[in-house]
C-alpha cells in the first residue's frame, strides 16, 4: 500500500466500521486507484482479525469501490471516462430527469432552501479547497432531487451506482483549475429549476452534468 496507514480499531465486531474506513479512506484520496490492500497489513495497523476486514473488503468490491482477482491481491477500482460518458451519465440522466418530472410540481420553498443550502455548503468548501466535502454535497444535491419524487425504486438504482460517480469525481477532481466552478453550476442549475420550465430544466441539467464532466477532462 501507499504511505497511508489505518487507525488502530477498539472494537470486536468491526465490519461496518472498517468498511467505514476504507471507503472514507478511498473518497479522501488517501487511497488511490490501483493501491493494493494486503490483508495481512492492515489486520496488524488495525489491530484486529482479517476475517471482518475480508468481509469489509467483499462489500466494497460488491459497491464497485475495490476489485480483485482469484488469487490475487485487491485494489482500489478505478472508474474511466467511457464507463462515465456510456454508462453512468445516461443512467443519471434518465433518473434525474424523470425524478425532477415527477417532482416538480411540488417543489415549493422549503425545498429551494435546502438545495440553495448545499449550494451555499459548497461554495464555502471551495473557499478553503475542500474537494472532498463539495464533491460530497454534490451528491447529496442531486439525491436530494431524486428523493423529491417520492419513488424508493428512483433512489435504490441511484444507490447502485453513485458510490462508482463519487470515486470518479475524487480520482478526477484534481485536474480543476479552479473549485468555483462546481458551486456555481449547482447554483446555475437551481435558477432554471425555480423558473418551473421543464423542458428548460432538463436541457440545463444535462448540460450541468455533461459540461463538469468535460471540465475533468
Amino acid at each position: 500500500m501507499t504511505e497511508f496507514r489505518f487507525d488502530e480499531q477498539k472494537m470486536t465486531s468491526l465490519r461496518h466500521r472498517i468498511t467505514d474506513e476504507i471507503r472514507k479512506a478511498i473518497f479522501t484520496g488517501r487511497l488511490k486507484p490501483g493501491d493494493r490492500l494486503r490483508e495481512v497489513e492492515m489486520s496488524r495497523q488495525m489491530g484486529v482479525s482479517r476475517g471482518p476486514i475480508r468481509e469489509a473488503m467483499r462489500m466494497l468490491e460488491q459497491e464497485g469501490l475495490l476489485f480483485s482477482q482469484p488469487y490475487k491481491e485487491t485494489m482500489v477500482a478505478e472508474v474511466t471516462g467511457e464507463e462515465v460518458q456510456e454508462v453512468l451519465i445516461p443512467i443519471r440522466l434518465t433518473l434525474e430527469t424523470f425524478a425532477l418530472k415527477k417532482a416538480l410540481p411540488f417543489i415549493g420553498d422549503p425545498e429551494f432552501e435546502r438545495l440553495s443550502s448545499f449550494v451555499a455548503r459548497m461554495k464555502e468548501a471551495a473557499q478553503v479547497n475542500q474537494l472532498h466535502q463539495i464533491v460530497e454535497l454534490d451528491i447529496m444535491f442531486h439525491e436530494y432531487l431524486l428523493s423529491l419524487a417520492d419513488m424508493p425504486g428512483l433512489l435504490n438504482t441511484w444507490t447502485s451506482i453513485c458510490n462508482r460517480i463519487r470515486l470518479y469525481f475524487i480520482q478526477q477532481g484534481q485536474t480543476y483549475g479552479n473549485l468555483d466552478l462546481l458551486w456555481k453550476e449547482h447554483e446555475a442549475l437551481l435558477a432554471v429549476i425555480r423558473k418551473g420550465d421543464f423542458d428548460a430544466i432538463a436541457e440545463e441539467l444535462a448540460t450541468h452534468i455533461y459540461r463538469l464532466h468535460n471540465e475533468e477532462e
